[in-house]
C-alpha cells in the first residue's frame, strides 16, 4: 500500500513538470515569435572612415536594444549616440518613418591652441601682441585660446615694440597643443633736444645727461623727464616701435613763473602784456625774463613799462592815465549851430570858437534851418592844435557838389544807384522761349548808375507835357521813344545837368555817351538788373528761375484778365485787370517795382537785326550804332505767355502802345 501510495506521488509530480515545462516552453516560443513579428532592426553606418573603426553605439532614450552597427526597437521614437574617438558626438533620432539603412557623418574633433607670449624685457606691453594665423587675425593679447580644424598653418605674432615672431604648425584632431613663443627686442635711438640746451634727461628715472643728447634704447615706453635750473619740469612719453625705431625730439622749456596783478585807473582801456591783449587781474609770467606792460585809452597818455619778475614773485601795479586834452578852433561860412558830442554849444560863425577837449573821438554837429547838416568825426591831440573851417549849403546846393539828384526827387522819382558788373547778356541756346534775337554779347560796366525805383507816372510826366494834366500814379504810356527821351532831357535841364541826347528842335537825333544827364536805361543796364544784380548767377526771370510765378511777383495777363484776353497765365491771379499804379507789387531783390511786368518799358537802344560783335566784351554798351526802331523790354499787363516774361526777352517798338512806358536811369559821374 505504501509502495502504491508513493508510485502515484512520483506520478502526480511527474506529470506537474511536464505540465511547468509546456508553458515555460509556450512562453518563450511565444516571445520569440513576438520578437520576430513586432522588433524592427537599423543598420546604421558611421562616417567617415576614420570613425567608422571606433564608431560607438549608445541608446539614449525609448524601448531599444544596440548589437554593433545594428539598433532594435519595439517601435516608437528613440534616440542614439554615436561617438568614435577624435570626432564630436552626434545623436540619432529613429522613428517609424526612418529607413531601416542610416549613415551618419562625425565631425573631426578640432585641435586647440593654448600659446603664450613672452620676452626677455617690457613683457607688460605682451597685451598688444596680434595672432594670425595663414595671415588671418585671430586675437590680440599677451596669450591666446583658439581651437582651429586639424591640419599645417603658419602662426604668427606681431607687436609694435618687438620683432615678427612665428611658427609652423602641424595640427591633429582633438589636439591639444600648449606653447610659449618668446618675441625679440629691437635696438632704436632717441634724439632729444631742448630749447635753451643744458637740460638734464632723466629715462625712467634714471640721469642720461645733458641735451643734445642720442640715446640707444631698445623697443619700448620709456618716461622721459627734463629738468634745467630756472625752467619748468618737462615730462613726456617716448614710445620705440618697430616701424620707427628712430625717433627726434625737440622741446621748448617754459620758464618758471611769477605772477602780476595789474589793475587800472581809469578802466575800460585796453591793456596789453607783451603786444597780447589782457583782462585786469592777475597774470602767470616767465620769471627772469623782461615784459612788455602797457595800457592806452582814447582820451589819456599811453602807459608803457618793462618788467621783470623774479622766481615765484608776486607784484601788484596800479596804472594810472593822465587825461590828454587837445586845442580845437571850429568855424562856419555862415552862423549857426553847434553841437559837440551831443551837447548843444551855441551859436557860431566866421569868427569861430576855440575848445579844449579830449584826445579821442569827438562828433562835431553844425546845423541851420534850410541847410544841410554837417556832422565830422575828429580826434584832437595834445601835440598839435586842430582848426575845422565847415562850410554849409543848402539842400539843392549840397546834392548838386555831391553830383545826386534834385529835381526828380521833387517830381517824387527815387533814383537808387548801382554798380553793375560783367555778365552775359542774351539768352542761351537752350533757355526755354528763347528767341533768335537774344544774342548773348558779353558787357561790362565802368560808371556807376542811378534808375529810378518806377516807371514815370503820368503825373510825373505832366510836368513836362503840357499836352496833359494828371494826378495818376499809373505809368505814362502810349508816348513814343522820342517823346521818352526828350523828357529826360528837360528834367537834365531841370537840375543843370549836361543833356545826353542831342536834339533838332523836338526830334532826338543822336546821344553824347560822356554826359550824366537823364535817359533811357541801355538794355544792358536793364537786363543786369532784372537777372543779374544781387545774385550768383543770371537768373531766367526777374524772380528767379522757377517757372511758377511767386504771388505778387507784377501784373500780368492772367487769370484776372481772361475775360478779355484770350491768352492768359493759368495759375496767377494779380487781381488787375490792366494797367496798375506803379509799385502796386512788391519791389524785387534791388528795390525795384514793376521790371517784370505792368507795363513794358523803352530802353536807349536802338533795333536792329544785324548781329551784334560777339568776339569782344563791350564796355558801358550803348547797343545798335544806328537803327530808326528801338527795343522795348519787360513783359506788360497783357503778357499771357511765360516766355514773355523772361529777363531776356525783348521786343521791337515803332510807335506809342498801351503796354508800354518807360524809366529813367543817369550816370552817377
Amino acid at each position: 500500500m505504501q509502495i502504491d501510495d508513493r508510485i502515484q506521488q512520483a506520478q502526480r509530480r511527474g506529470a506537474g513538470l511536464y505540465m511547468l515545462s509546456a508553458v515555460v516552453t509556450l512562453i518563450v516560443v511565444g516571445g520569440v515569435l513576438s520578437w520576430l513579428f513586432l522588433v524592427r532592426a537599423y543598420v546604421v553606418a558611421v562616417g567617415p572612415d576614420e570613425a567608422s573603426q571606433t564608431a560607438v553605439l549608445k541608446g539614449v532614450s525609448g524601448t531599444v536594444f544596440v548589437k554593433n552597427d545594428t539598433i532594435y526597437t519595439l517601435g516608437g521614437e528613440v534616440s542614439v549616440n554615436v561617438s568614435a574617438d577624435t570626432f564630436e558626438s552626434s545623436l540619432l533620432t529613429i522613428d517609424a518613418n526612418s529607413p531601416t539603412n542610416l549613415e551618419v557623418v562625425l565631425a573631426p574633433t578640432p585641435a586647440r591652441l593654448q600659446v603664450k607670449a613672452t620676452a626677455s624685457e617690457n613683457a607688460e606691453l605682451l597685451d598688444e601682441t596680434s595672432w594670425y594665423i595663414d595671415g588671418k587675425l585671430i586675437g590680440i593679447g599677451a596669450s591666446l585660446d583658439y581651437t582651429i580644424a586639424a591640419g599645417s598653418y603658419q602662426l604668427q605674432l606681431q607687436n609694435p615694440y618687438f620683432l615678427k615672431g612665428d611658427k609652423t604648425l602641424k595640427l591633429a584632431r582633438a589636439q591639444i597643443v600648449d606653447i610659449e613663443l618668446a618675441l625679440e627686442s629691437f635696438s632704436g635711438k632717441a634724439s632729444i633736444n631742448t630749447q635753451p640746451q643744458g637740460a638734464e634727461i632723466f629715462i625712467d628715472g634714471a640721469s642720461q645727461g645733458e641735451t643734445p643728447i642720442t640715446l640707444d634704447l631698445r623697443g619700448g615706453l620709456y618716461d622721459l623727464v627734463a629738468k634745467r635750473d630756472g625752467y619748468q619740469t618737462l615730462e613726456d612719453r617716448l614710445s620705440l616701435k618697430v616701424q620707427q625705431p628712430e625717433i627726434s625730439r625737440e622741446y621748448q622749456l617754459q620758464a618758471v613763473q611769477a605772477a602780476l596783478n595789474v589793475s587800472t585807473t581809469p578802466e575800460g582801456g585796453v591793456l596789453l602784456i607783451n603786444n597780447l591783449e589782457k583782462a585786469t587781474g592777475t597774470h602767470s609770467l616767465d620769471a627772469n625774463i623782461a615784459h612788455s606792460v602797457s595800457y592806452q585809452k582814447p582820451g589819456f597818455f599811453p602807459f608803457s613799462q618793462r618788467i621783470t619778475l623774479t622766481q615765484g614773485q608776486q607784484r601788484d601795479i596800479n596804472i594810472v592815465l593822465e587825461p590828454e586834452l587837445g586845442n580845437v578852433q571850429i568855424r562856419t561860412n555862415m552862423q549857426a549851430q553847434l553841437t559837440i558830442n551831443g551837447v548843444n554849444e551855441g551859436a557860431i560863425d566866421q569868427q569861430g570858437k576855440q575848445f579844449i577837449l579830449p584826445a579821442k573821438a569827438v562828433s562835431i554837429s553844425v546845423s541851420k534851418p534850410g541847410y544841410r547838416t554837417v556832422q565830422q568825426s575828429i580826434v584832437p591831440s595834445s601835440d598839435r592844435d586842430l582848426s575845422l573851417n565847415i562850410e554849409l549849403l543848402s539842400e539843392f546846393d549840397a546834392r548838386r557838389k555831391e553830383g545826386r539828384p534834385l529835381f526828380a526827387t521833387q517830381l517824387g522819382i527815387n533814383l537808387l544807384r548801382f554798380s553793375p558788373g560783367a555778365y552775359t547778356m542774351g539768352s542761351p541756346p537752350n533757355e526755354t522761349g528763347r528767341r533768335r534775337n537774344e544774342h548773348q554779347i558779353e558787357v561790362d560796366f565802368s560808371r556807376d548808375i542811378f534808375v529810378s525805383e518806377t516807371e514815370v507816372t503820368q503825373a510825373q510826366f505832366s510836368a513836362f507835357s503840357s499836352a496833359q494834366s494828371s494826378s495818376s500814379k499809373q505809368p505814362q504810356v502810349n508816348v513814343s521813344w522820342n517823346q521818352a527821351a526828350l523828357f529826360c532831357n528837360w528834367l537834365s535841364e531841370q537840375e543843370g545837368l549836361p543833356k545826353f541826347y542831342r536834339s533838332n528842335g523836338d526830334t532826338i537825333v543822336g546821344y553824347d555817351p560822356g554826359a550824366i544827364g537823364y535817359r533811357l536805361p541801355t538794355e544792358a543796364e536793364w537786363e543786369w538788373l532784372a537777372k543779374k544784380a544781387k545774385r550768383a548767377r543770371s537768373t531766367v526771370y526777374v524772380w528767379g528761375d522757377q517757372t511758377r510765378i511767386p504771388t505778387n511777383a507784377g501784373n500780368f495777363a492772367d487769370q484776372s484778365a481772361k475775360s478779355n484776353q484770350l491768352i492768359h497765365l493759368q495759375d496767377y491771379d494779380d487781381k488787375f485787370a490792366g494797367v496798375a499804379d506803379v509799385a502796386s507789387f512788391k519791389a524785387d531783390r534791388i528795390g525795384l517795382y514793376d521790371l517784370a511786368g505792368n507795363v513794358s518799358e523803352w530802353v536807349n537802344d536802338s533795333y536792329t537785326t544785324a548781329l551784334p560783335n560777339t568776339d569782344i566784351v563791350h564796355t558801358d554798351y550803348l547797343g545798335a550804332s544806328r537803327g530808326s526802331q528801338h527795343v522795348v523790354k519787360g513783359g506788360n499787363y497783357k503778357s499771357g505767355r511765360l516766355r514773355e516774361l523772361r529777363a531776356a526777352f525783348r521786343e521791337v517798338g515803332e510807335s506809342p502802345k498801351d503796354t508800354i512806358g518807360f524809366r529813367i536811369a543817369r550816370y552817377a559821374e
